[in-house]
């Protein structure tokens, strides 16, 4: 059957309603019964727009990735601002996110799926690990651009530095979450900003 557009748009509806369960619950403690409960519809329902939890939970981490990011994305490439600064400003930006607007609690959805499903799923493994690649390449393209400016020290490569930032990122926003404050993610920007883009 071919999909019409109100069909993609209650799709899109009950993504969005899901991520948010699925980013506060976990995709085990999530079910369908939840997610078409908090989109107010019947369960058979949701197997017309979705395969299974499975499929769905895939979609949705598709659609969390590509909301989240762009915003993140528009500062690394900003070209007025110089390349260190640009990473620097990446770090303070998803800071404030985490802080102010998720208040430690939250951490990134992609995080908290991977650790509970990466060993138990490949197609969830496997939609989060391509997301995180295109992410790692694009601030290791900024920090291969600051090293050739002389701004950033060439004692590490762009891609293992960039490699090295993200999972220590991704350790913070566990500790964060287990602390309830805000220490983990400063202490992570202090590293970033004084010891590795010295």
């Amino acid at each position: 059957m071919a999909k019409t557009l109100k069909h993609d748009l209650k799709a899109d509806f009950l993504l969005d309603k899901g991520i948010a369960l699925l980013w506060s619950k976990g995709y085990n403690a999530t079910s369908v019964n939840d997610i078409v409960k908090a989109a107010e519809i019947p369960k058979g329902s949701f197997y017309f727009y979705f395969n299974s939890k499975e499929d769905f939970a895939v979609q949705a981490l598709e659609k969390y990735f590509d909301q989240m990011f762009p915003p993140a994305l528009e500062i690394l490439q900003n070209q007025t601002v110089s390349p260190k600064q640009r990473i620097l400003d990446f770090y303070t930006f998803r800071s404030t996110v985490l802080k102010e607007e998720l208040n430690f609690k939250s951490g990134c959805m992609g995080c908290n799926i991977a650790t509970e499903m990466a060993d138990h799923n490949e197609a969830i493994r496997n939609m989060i690990a391509a997301k995180s690649e295109l992410i790692k390449n694009y601030i290791a393209e900024v920090i291969e651009e600051a090293q050739k400016q002389g701004e950033v020290s060439t004692t590490i490569k762009p891609r293992d530095l960039a490699e090295f930032m993200e999972d220590a990122g991704k350790g913070a926003m566990t500790t964060m979450k287990e602390m309830q404050n805000a220490y983990p993610i400063d202490n992570l920007l202090h590293v970033i900003t004084n010891i590795l883009l010295k």
